[in-house]
């Protein structure tokens, strides 16, 4: 049914063919061929004569199926003897010259076929040219219009209504126009829109600004309050020094401080000797006077970590941390002298002063007791003076 074959020339008795050989297989190619389909053709001197002049010379034959070997007498002029190296005669050569066609003919086809090359030559170009002309008076149009549309003209568009490629192009060409148009005037409202917010948004903002301005300053009026609301809640609001409450906050945290460090503590009790005759005598303005006059003696003899308060009226109280006994009495000293020099416009003042040590273990209102009775026996000893605490006295 099907098979790759081959054909060749073949010289038979003086005579030249041309055989085709085709093996045959059956249908699915599996086995081998079942037969061969062999066709031949003899090839006249009239057609080898023209395959010599395509070959552009002469055609040999060389005719060896003789059974006798050729002679010499076989040689002609139109044939010849091929000889082996040893000078044996091996075959006979049969020449057959190559004839062409006749001139005149040749030369009419040779005619006919420049005549019809340089027809369809002229034919070509004149039809490439008037298509370029075409082609050219029609884009015209459309590239004037690309470049009014480039140019921001977005209503431009192309007026060409015919049913060809150039009616879709056009039609193509003002459909992409018109989406630009449509898409910029989108454009333009939502670049208004966003310019109309954030103009809204900046005046916000400054508004803002404007709020957290007073905000800022209302915080920092309400930290300055809260500062000065916790310090009168802890200062007198006469002399400035501790009151009653932070004095007994100090006092509780202090010994706190002094019985985990085992540190010395120390407390003077100061009262402004006769000072109620002094206020009924000179008026409660000179009383006052007195008062904060004591309170800056504190102030200047109290070092950094010492407290100092107003124990109530005329009475005041030293919280001496790290201070023994012996150095607080020193301190007491100093500031008997201190009150002392006061220069006072209606008359002398003086103070008395009670000193008391804490005891490790002791409650703090024992510290505060002790110090209240050496400052008792002081001013039931005479006034002006320092007296310690001694538990046989109390």
């Amino acid at each position: 049914m099907s098979g790759v074959g081959g054909a060749e020339w073949r010289c038979h008795r003086e005579c030249v063919y041309l055989v085709s050989a085709i093996p045959l297989y059956d249908t699915a190619q599996q086995r081998q061929p079942v037969g061969v389909l062999a066709v031949a053709r003899r090839l006249d001197d009239a057609y080898l004569s023209r395959i010599g002049h395509l070959l552009g010379g002469r055609v040999a034959i060389a005719i060896h199926s003789s059974p006798t070997q050729p002679s010499e007498a076989d040689a002609s002029t139109d044939s010849a003897i091929l000889r082996g190296s040893d000078g044996a005669a091996l075959a006979t050569i049969r020449w057959i010259e190559g004839v062409s066609e006749p001139r005149g003919a040749t030369a009419t086809l040779y005619r006919v076929k420049k005549y019809l090359v340089g027809s369809a030559a002229l034919v070509a170009l004149t039809s490439s040219l008037a298509m370029v002309f075409f082609l050219r008076r029609h884009l015209a149009g459309f590239l004037a219009a690309l470049h009014r549309l480039a140019a921001g003209d977005w209503n431009t568009r192309v007026a060409y209504t015919a049913p060809d490629e150039f009616g879709y192009l056009a039609r193509a060409f003002n459909t992409m126009a018109y989406q630009l148009q449509q898409a910029f005037a989108e454009q333009k409202r939502q670049r208004e829109q966003i310019q109309a917010q954030n103009e809204e948004l900046h005046a916000l903002y400054q508004q803002l600004q404007v709020a957290n301005t007073e905000l800022a300053q209302l915080n920092r009026d309400l930290t300055e309050a809260n500062r000065a609301l916790a310090q009168a809640a802890v200062t007198d609001g006469l002399t400035g020094l501790k009151n009653h409450r932070a004095f007994q906050e100090a006092l509780h945290s202090l010994v706190q401080m002094a019985e985990r460090l085992q540190q010395p503590l120390s407390l003077i009790m100061l009262d402004i000797d006769y000072f109620k005759q002094f206020n009924d005598t000179f008026g409660h303005p000179a009383g006052d006077d007195l008062l904060r006059q004591v309170a800056q003696v504190l102030r200047d003899s109290a070092r950094a970590y010492d407290v100092a308060a107003r124990y109530g009226g005329e009475e005041f109280a030293l919280l001496l941390p790290n201070t023994t006994l012996e150095q607080a009495v020193q301190v007491a000293e100093r500031l008997r002298e201190t009150i002392g020099a006061i220069a006072n416009p209606h008359r002398a003042i003086t103070a008395s002063l009670g000193v008391a040590t804490y005891r490790g273990g002791a409650a703090p209102a024992t510290l505060l007791y002790e110090a209240d009775a050496a400052l008792y026996r002081a001013k039931r000893d005479g006034r002006n003076r320092v007296c310690t605490y001694h538990p046989e006295a109390a």
